[in-house]
């Protein structure tokens, strides 16, 4: 939930085909108890995750949490989700006290100063640039121009007047999606993996465009 900021979706068990099969309603009435169950375990966690954050903010944070529009219903409901949700944007997005510009080449610059450590795993480095890119989102930002856009659009068929916006939308998050992919590639860790990234852009010279699309 924390990770992705979203609710775990819990499958609830297909109704049985044959009611009159005793094995397979039983079955399905273990399953749906256990449904039930884990969906009331976690809301009940939910909760008290709502409790440990707001008891473990200071004074000042709370205040500013409290000024939000949605904060109210959030604390009607215990929603942490939402909390967590607010904090977020909270810490991330450029306020009135806060120079927008400022805010975006603060993120840009923590974006191209990262660099995997030889103490980070995969997984590390992966998670801090996805936080990165969200941070650069959420403040409007884009890691990405429209430089070398036309080799993202389609070669054929496109309108007489020029491409559509939907194209021109598909083809720079192609872009962006290529960029981002290749800076995690070209800032990982040298040591461990310095072959793989000179093998990576040796066999992918720039006039094939094949380099890493996605991250």
């Amino acid at each position: 939930m924390i990770e992705n900021l979203t609710d775990y979706n819990f499958v609830q068990p297909w109704n049985p085909d044959d009611e009159n099969d005793l094995f397979k309603m039983e079955s399905w009435k273990k399953h749906f108890n256990q449904y039930w169950k884990r969906g009331g375990i976690y809301s009940d966690n939910k909760m008290k995750l709502y409790s440990l954050i707001w008891g473990q903010s200071t004074k000042a944070a709370q205040s500013k949490l409290e000024t939000h529009q949605e904060y109210q219903q959030c604390k009607n409901d215990y929603d942490s989700l939402k909390l967590i949700k607010i904090i977020w944007e909270f810490i991330f997005k450029s306020d009135d006290r806060q120079y927008r510009y400022k805010a975006e080449d603060q993120a840009k610059r923590a974006y191209y100063n990262l660099r995997q450590t030889p103490e980070m795993s995969c997984q590390e480095y992966f998670e801090q640039v996805r936080n990165i890119v969200d941070v650069i989102k959420s403040l409007g930002g884009t890691l990405c121009d429209d430089m070398h856009l036309k080799e993202e659009l389609p070669d054929r068929d496109h309108p007489r007047n020029g491409w559509t916006e939907q194209q021109k939308k598909d083809a720079r998050a192609r872009k962006e999606n290529r960029t981002i992919a290749y800076g995690i590639l070209v800032r990982a860790d040298c040591n461990r993996y310095g072959k793989l990234i000179e093998e990576v852009e040796n066999d992918f010279p720039p006039k094939l465009q094949q380099m890493p699309i996605t991250y």
